[in-house]
């Protein structure tokens, strides 16, 4: 199968939808289409008939259904409309479910590789891009599909002496070589919008650089360039774009051709029947334009929402099973020969140490020496080229994300804090083992539970940062130049709180303060570690 089909198949199932949700849209759509296509073929059949049958009699029944069909269309719309959306919010909060738990997985190195872009923005518009996956690919086909089966056991059955069988049967193989022909098109499709978008990004990457250079070529009279590269650019654009819609062209005459040859078929060899049954039997046979014409719709949604497939496919990293419980004896933090490097400079040259349960150590060092790489390498944040970080006999990497988390807490030197109520900020949505409001009032920040925090000092980012880090009573605690921005006196209340949860600390400190409170001092240095 076709490898962007496989894709979108992947997200559909991603989606896993409420079965009871899946089938009322699925059913929703069916009836208003089967209701669209016996509203169209019944009010012409009703003329058919009431002009070779005059009276009332004759056409009430038939009358009734019509009335009764055009009464119920809309409702039956809004239903399948109400549904289907039902359908397309449910798989749009998996997907992002989905999103927030493989972005939560990235390492440092991953997300400081999309730092230049808007990455939740973009990913937020992938996800709402994908719902028309169900909302205009699944539920529309499935409902086209239905109907035209529905037509052709009709002109199968209804027809008295089963005179136009041999023609549903023909209509349906029509309809299956129609759709084989839009499915076999879905490739070309794809490659010439990638080929589209590829051309589109060189483009917009063209003019911002024109737009950059093009006052300096205009002092040294150049524009000719600048001109020349703005033509080549916008002409492969115009290929890119036209080619596209060639292949979607050839997309509609599919439709076109196969209808054609339906109705062909009945004009040339039809049995001897009722000018209702040949009404009827035409207006199912037209009916085919529209299912197919579906299908093509659907897989031109399909193509336009495959870059969000891909873009948010690109997010997901290889993880292995991380399975192991956190040791619930032996919290040891054992680093063993681990070295690092970053952009062919090694941070960290065979680096080795261990660190007791309730020990603390401070790493100092100048600026730049690896220090919070060495700390990220401890959180499981970023991986290690050599080496390996355990906790008690257990490798970090093979702890379960969600145990690893609550026992083991990393500060950065920047903490980022979300805008909101104090408490939200503080808890993050996690069953709290201490009293956050009592450890920030204990470092001078007093709040309330409506307490709004909107702009806070570097100092006090740093501070709260320490509190969340706390909340779960971790039993190793890793922190990046956390007293950089304070004072003596809130620095000593600081190593304070920290030593009242009775975690084993590395910390990372230019601080002579907080170089004394640890038990042990290590200096890191073109990649070594040495004792102080």
């Amino acid at each position: 199968m076709n490898p962007d089909a496989l894709r979108l198949l992947r997200w559909l199932r991603r989606a896993q939808p409420p079965r009871g949700a899946l089938l009322r849209a699925l059913l929703s759509g069916f009836v208003a289409t089967a209701a669209s296509v016996g509203l169209l073929v019944g009010a012409v059949a009703l003329l058919v008939v009431s002009s070779t049958r005059p009276g009332l009699g004759a056409v009430a029944g038939v009358l009734i259904i019509i009335e009764l069909l055009a009464f119920l269309r809309s409702p039956i719309r809004f239903a399948e409309r109400l549904s289907s959306h039902r359908l397309g919010f449910s798989a749009v909060t998996r997907w992002r479910h989905w999103l927030v738990a493989t972005i939560g997985l990235w390492n440092f190195a991953k997300w400081r590789s999309y730092a230049a872009g808007d990455l939740l923005e973009r990913s937020l518009r992938d996800t709402d891009e994908l719902q028309d996956l169900w909302l205009r690919c699944v539920i529309p086909v499935t409902a086209a599909a239905l109907t035209a089966a529905l037509g052709d056991l009709i002109i199968g059955l209804l027809p008295p002496h089963g005179e136009w069988w041999a023609y549903a049967g023909l209509l349906a193989l029509l309809q299956v070589l129609g759709l084989v022909g839009l499915l076999s098109n879905f490739g070309p499709l794809m490659g010439a919008d990638r080929a589209l978008r590829t051309v589109r990004g060189s483009y917009v990457a063209t003019l911002v650089e024109l737009s950059a250079v093009t006052p300096e070529l205009a002092l040294l009279d150049r524009l000719e360039f600048a001109q020349q590269r703005s033509d080549e650019a916008r002409h492969a654009l115009a290929r890119a774009e036209r080619h596209l819609r060639q292949r979607r062209r050839a997309s509609s005459g599919i439709a076109v051709a196969v209808t054609v040859a339906a109705v062909s078929v009945l004009v040339i060899h039809h049995p001897s029947s009722s000018p209702v049954w040949t009404v009827v039997v035409a207006l199912l046979a037209l009916a085919t334009f529209d299912a197919l014409n579906t299908v093509r719709g659907a897989l031109d949604t399909a193509v336009a929402v495959s870059g969000a497939a891909e873009r948010l496919e690109a997010l997901e990293v290889a993880t292995s099973g991380r399975s192991a419980h956190w040791a619930g004896g032996d919290t040891t933090v054992r680093c063993s020969h681990v070295t690092m490097s970053e952009e062919g400079r090694i941070l960290l040259d065979d680096v080795s140490f261990e660190l007791h349960p309730g020990q603390r150590l401070a790493i100092t060092g100048p600026s730049g020496t690896g220090k919070s790489t060495l700390l990220r390498a401890l959180a499981g944040l970023d991986p290690v080229d050599t080496g390996e970080v355990r906790i008690g006999t257990t490798r970090i990497e093979d702890i379960a994300e969600e145990q690893l988390r609550r026992h083991l807490a990393y500060v950065p030197a920047e903490p980022g804090l979300f805008r909101g109520f104090a408490h939200d900020v503080v808890a993050l949505g996690r069953a709290g083992t201490r009293d956050a409001a009592s450890d920030l009032g204990a470092l001078g920040i007093d709040v309330e539970r409506a307490t709004k925090w909107e702009e806070l000092s570097r100092g006090e980012r740093e501070r709260v940062g320490v509190v969340r880090s706390l909340v779960t009573s971790p039993q190793v605690l890793l922190l990046d130049e956390p007293t950089s921005g304070l004072g003596r006196e809130e620095t000593e209340a600081v190593l304070a709180l920290i030593e009242s949860s009775g975690a084993s600390v590395v910390v990372a400190t230019h601080d002579a303060l907080v170089m004394s409170w640890c038990d042990r001092v290590l200096e890191l240095r073109e990649g070594a570690l040495r004792a102080l």
